[in-house]
């Protein structure tokens, strides 16, 4: 008995002394494994023009492809000198070098070190001087190599020699304005830089424009002071017109003691005239930073404050989860014990500075459990943490009942934020297996294993507008032949199943895809005799039959009416608006819109809606099923669960053999086309410019001579021979950029002839060509066959722009290396 009892003593110390062991194991494993994000270390680049710092530029701790890279625009005189100011935050920047490049990256000019180095506390400055023969009026790339803590650091910022474009001028009317409107000066003064519209009264501090009042672009009653300064990014310049921009944060006190914290986006289009500065156009966007501890629980909701009203959300089943993304960080609600994680941010909670301002990365929420795990994507520029300084696409894990969050893979591009935002927020998903993440890069579908992370191309080499992605990401359709007024097939691709479905339509008829509403494909059918794509990007394409199909393949909606046309159409939420046309003779008439709603998904537990005050004016609040009486909530913040294994897939840029063209506008990348005169539709709407993939200007608003010289001598006699075949013309000049214009107004097709480049105009009576302005500012035209040039009157050239039909074929000298 006595040798039992000692057994089991023996064996209960055993048992004490081993989970006590394991219990200490498990916890230091635990210490090991989760960490707080790093916070940030890379130096920030300023470019100093005139002792005024601008164009602040965020390191990349690998070389980029240049022309993936296209930001700001720093002008420099015609003696190639150059200032700049590097924000150390602690680092030790040893060496700085410098690197040249043509626009298109292809051509190394100069590559030189650095050696005029001052240190000044936090601040490293330097000035060099540009050694090549640089032409005037054409832009370059200045790449920039840091030595930083030992490793290499680059920045990127295009450069312009030129002289006249009152640089300084406008960098002093975009900081004298920001600060007018902060401390409310010269109120008289800035209400004549505004064009306000419309007698209804303002209630939204969000956004604001050229056509606000005075009252609220001086904040109305929100009282705020500025927090971090504004250092202003010029993006377009030329000698007519500048693009700038501006990112800073201001903060305000609530009624009850509370500070708050506003990030500002400001975009300025500015001309310089009569020895002043003129606004052309102005626009500033307003988000809230979410603090929980400022009451933000109401009886009906989350209160997210002055925000946009594009507010991303996702809750699970349950409606017991809220996640939602508001001003690039993640958070998470759990209505049932009233707790509010903070998911995800960039934004480092101590210590904080410019670089947390910064919103070059874009959050996509996958899918919430309903345990309130989630799964989501960061896509773009990694300002800290594991992959600071890199650009890419990171899917991450958060485990609620932990609050740890893994990274489950990392996805290395060479490719913007710009660039990788619209590819993933239109394909980006993982399987219900875990197993496979999908991704859109570039017209290429990738399938990632999340185990062994090998890749595979599911499909390649999509063209814009052949394409299109489910609400869930569990489905992507794609027109088989790629073409998209020349398919006969979609391809419906499920990820979780990896099964292909196909729907195709008569040989006389050709299908179209308008996108998908929900998990329901939206297309259309037409007929081919009713097709004309003569003229690319002015294609008409009238459907005389749209069906919506769900996921099961069922069609469950079909729409037509005798003699309506759809010939394109829009889809928000869950509202399909069809632009629409009949015939008349032989071209076509608009007919009124029409719209479908679609009834058949399920509606959503949650929801925006807003709330107005007089000092804070219109603030949205997430709508919640239960919501709670408390007006703080219990706050915890993720920590990042550390892995040794590397968990990076690197995907190259690839090259394209087929032109694209950029729309950049209000200081960022708008669009892509495929046609040139799509992209110049686009981007004079927008005030903005094109670009090809060679980062070649293609055309610019606003940047139009009135005066020009031409010989008639000077015509390549392919020009003169009157063929309308572009790819003709571009074979027989390959000094030019040759391109259909086709459907643009007339003022941007004059773009074309204001430096002595040639148009070519087909009308009914043959093909004329258009020489361009004589030096009083009236058009000159020439008739194949005729000896000389004649002047037509403003009048008459309006009148043979419409005569036309809109068909013209543009000519632009390319740049010289």
């Amino acid at each position: 008995m006595k040798k039992i009892l000692i057994r089991i003593v023996v064996l209960l110390a055993v048992f004490v002394v081993s989970t006590a062991v394991f219990s200490q194991l498990v916890n230091d494993e635990t210490e090991m494994r989760t960490e707080d994000m790093a916070q940030a270390t890379l130096p920030l680049v300023y470019m100093v023009y005139r002792d005024v710092e601008m164009n602040p530029l965020h390191g990349y701790v690998k070389p980029m492809a240049v022309t993936a890279v296209r930001d700001t625009l720093t002008p420099i005189s015609t003696e190639r000198d150059m200032s700049i100011r590097v924000q150390t935050f602690g680092a030790d920047v040893s060496d700085i070098y410098f690197e040249v490049f043509s626009a298109d990256g292809k051509t190394s000019l100069e590559n030189t070190k650095v050696t005029n180095l001052t240190q000044e506390e936090d601040y490293v400055e330097a000035s060099f001087t540009l050694q090549n023969f640089m032409l005037m009026n054409q832009e370059y790339v200045l790449k920039l190599q840091l030595k930083a803590d030992g490793r290499d650091v680059y920045y990127y910022t295009r450069v312009v020699q030129q002289d006249s474009l009152h640089t300084k001028e406008y960098l002093d009317f975009v900081n004298s304005f920001s600060e007018k409107c902060l401390n409310k000066q010269e109120v008289d003064r800035l209400a004549l830089y505004l064009e306000p519209e419309g007698d209804a009264e303002e209630l939204d501090l969000s956004f604001m424009d050229i056509h606000s009042t005075t009252d609220q672009v001086v904040w109305g009653n929100l009282n705020p002071q500025i927090y971090y300064k504004s250092i202003p990014a010029i993006k377009e310049l030329n000698e007519t017109t500048a693009t700038i921009v501006q990112e800073y944060l201001i903060s305000a006190q609530s009624e009850e003691g509370y500070t708050e914290l506003y990030t500002v986006n400001e975009y300025f289009r500015l001309r310089y005239s009569d020895e002043s500065v003129m606004l052309l156009d102005f626009e500033r966007s307003t988000n809230e930073i979410f603090n929980p501890d400022n009451d933000v629980l109401t009886d009906k909701g989350i209160r997210l404050g002055i925000c946009d009203s594009d507010i991303s959300f996702v809750t699970d089943s349950r409606s017991r989860f809220y996640a939602f993304e508001i001003g690039g960080e993640l958070w998470s609600y759990d209505s049932s014990s009233g707790k509010m994680a903070q998911v995800f941010t960039f934004r480092q909670k101590e210590d904080s500075d410019y670089r947390d301002i910064y919103g070059q990365h874009d959050i996509k929420i996958l899918n919430v459990s309903t345990s309130g795990n989630i799964q989501f994507v960061v896509a773009g520029y990694m300002n800290r943490g594991r992959h600071e300084g890199e650009s890419g696409v990171a899917v991450y894990f958060y485990d609620a009942s932990s609050g740890g969050i893994e990274e489950m893979l990392f996805v290395d591009t060479m490719r913007s934020y710009d660039l990788l935002k619209a590819d993933v927020q239109e394909i980006s998903y993982v399987t219900d297996d875990q197993e496979d993440f999908y991704l859109l890069l570039d017209g290429d579908v990738y399938e990632i294993n999340l185990t062994t992370f090998e890749t595979a191309k599911v499909v390649e080499n999509m063209k814009p507008n052949c394409y299109a992605g489910s609400e869930s990401g569990r489905y992507f359709a794609y027109l088989e032949e790629n073409e998209a007024y020349n398919s006969r097939t979609i391809t419906i691709y499920n990820m979780d199943t990896k099964e292909r479905s196909q729907i195709t339509c008569g040989e006389n008829e050709r299908i179209r895809m308008l996108g998908y509403m929900g998990e329901s494909l939206v297309y259309g059918i037409a007929e081919v005799s009713d097709i004309d794509a003569s003229h690319e990007g002015d294609e008409i394409f009238p459907m005389r039959t749209i069906y919506i199909m769900n996921e099961d393949g069922e069609v469950v909606k079909e729409y037509g009416e005798t003699g309506i046309y759809v010939t394109d159409a829009t889809i928000e939420d869950k509202l399909l608006t069809m632009t629409r046309v009949r015939k008349a003779g032989d071209g076509w008439e608009d007919a009124s819109e029409d719209h479908i709603i679609d009834n058949t998904q399920e509606t959503d537990s949650a929801g925006l809606t807003t709330q107005v005050s007089d000092r804070k004016q219109t603030e949205r609040i997430l709508l919640m099923e239960d919501a709670s009486e408390k007006k703080t909530p219990q706050t915890v913040r993720s920590r990042m669960i550390v892995s040794e294994t590397d968990r990076t897939v690197t995907i190259e840029e690839k090259e394209h053999t087929e032109e694209l063209y950029y729309v950049y506008a209000k200081g960022r990348l708008d669009s892509i086309y495929e046609n040139a005169n799509t992209a110049i539709v686009r981007a004079n709407e927008l005030f903005g410019v094109v670009v090809d993939q060679d980062q070649n200007y293609i055309w610019e608003r606003g940047n139009k001579k009135t005066a020009a010289e031409f010989s008639v001598d000077e015509v390549p006699a392919c020009i003169l021979s009157g063929t309308m075949d572009t790819a003709y013309l571009q074979e027989q000049l390959p000094d030019k950029l040759v391109l259909d214009l086709s459907g643009c107004e007339i003022d941007s097709v004059l773009y074309f002839v204001s430096e002595g480049n040639v148009l070519l105009a087909d009308t009914t009576d043959g093909v004329r060509i258009i020489l361009g302005y004589d030096q009083w500012g009236n058009v000159r035209l020439y008739e194949p066959g005729a000896e000389e040039s004649y002047l037509i009157s403003d009048e008459d050239a309006l009148a043979l722009f419409e005569e036309s039909g809109n068909v013209f074929i543009g000519f632009l000298d390319k740049p010289q290396e």
